[in-house]
């Protein structure tokens, strides 16, 4: 965040009931802003923030919002002018309120927020910007940088706040060996190896990161969650594809719809075809194979595919 980006999110701070929150992704925990204290649930954190003194402008820039500070993120689902009592749906709007009704001096910069709706509908969080859906704040996260990107992965698409975190990302893409030094195991990836130290070797390992908002269960992972939603709570839910809106049960099959029919990263390297999968390639090879490895065993004739052998064989045999 600029200077004046500080100065304006300070004001909006001080003069709103905008609630600041910071995400820890590993272990999952939310953290408040003006005690550093750390919940385990997205909603015990703002309960807590909602009921802090907020310091005045001054105190927020200096011990706040210090230099340095990234974007900020808040919830915005119970948004009102602390002067006048009177509920705005935006931080665009409301900013123009203070600037017009109270003549608060915003500098001509933006906020340096990061603005979300956590007010849960039917179990689920939903962007109140395009208003999908999502079963936990770490997957409505992860989506919200569609809105607020600055920096495009060429690889997957994903968005990101900013040029850093993208590098960040692409370790995630970028294959090598990556030892464990306490266990000796070795992962393909930087993050895979950072995933399995936190969930064998640190404090991910101990406290289960996902919880049930039903009851008291916990999960090492968010599809356990998901299936236990399912069939103890009898929650259910459904998974859009974004290109061709497409419904599916359960995650997994929505990410293996998308890789097999909306993503073609494998090329063929000699007439740049792209396929989705390794398999569709190698049976694409053939076509620049000059290889008849298909004999028909009564005339010795041999043929590329073996869809064309069979063909061949009706010749030998009709019926």
């Amino acid at each position: 965040m600029t200077l004046d980006e500080r100065i304006n999110a300070a004001y909006i701070l001080k003069n709103t009931t905008v609630t600041p929150f910071t995400y820890l992704v590993f272990p999952s925990s939310y953290e408040c802003v003006y005690c550093k204290e750390k919940y385990s649930e997205i909603h015990i954190v703002l309960e807590h923030c909602r009921n802090h003194i907020v310091p005045c402008h001054d105190k927020i820039l200096k011990d706040i919002l210090k230099k340095g500070k990234n974007k900020i993120k808040v919830d915005i689902s119970n948004l009102k002018c602390r002067l006048c009592n009177q509920p705005f749906s935006s931080l665009e709007e409301i900013q123009k309120h203070l600037e017009n009704i109270h003549n608060i001096g915003f500098t001509d910069a933006g906020n340096g927020m990061i603005a979300y709706n956590l007010e849960m509908n039917n179990d689920l969080f939903t962007c109140h910007i395009c208003l999908k859906s999502f079963q936990s704040f770490f997957l409505l996260n992860k989506h919200i940088s569609v809105h607020y990107s600055n920096a495009v992965c060429d690889s997957c698409g994903k968005g990101f706040l900013s040029y850093q975190r993208l590098m960040k990302h692409m370790e995630s893409h970028r294959n090598g060996i990556y030892p464990c030094k306490k266990c000796k195991k070795v992962f393909p990836s930087i993050s895979k190896l950072k995933y399995h130290n936190y969930k064998i070797h640190g404090t991910f390992g101990k406290v289960k990161p996902s919880k049930c908002h039903k009851c008291l269960a916990r999960f090492d992972h968010h599809y356990e969650k998901i299936k236990h939603l399912n069939e103890i709570h009898g929650v259910s839910f459904n998974f859009t594809c974004d290109t061709c809106n497409l419904v599916f049960k359960t995650r997994p099959s929505l990410n293996l719809h998308v890789v097999k029919n909306h993503t073609q990263n494998i090329v063929c390297d000699i007439c740049k075809r792209t396929f989705s999968e390794r398999y569709d390639l190698k049976r694409h090879m053939v076509v620049h194979s000059q290889e008849k490895k298909f004999v028909c065993p009564l005339c010795k004739k041999c043929y590329k595919y073996e869809r064309t052998l069979k063909r061949h064989l009706k010749n030998h045999n009709p019926d």
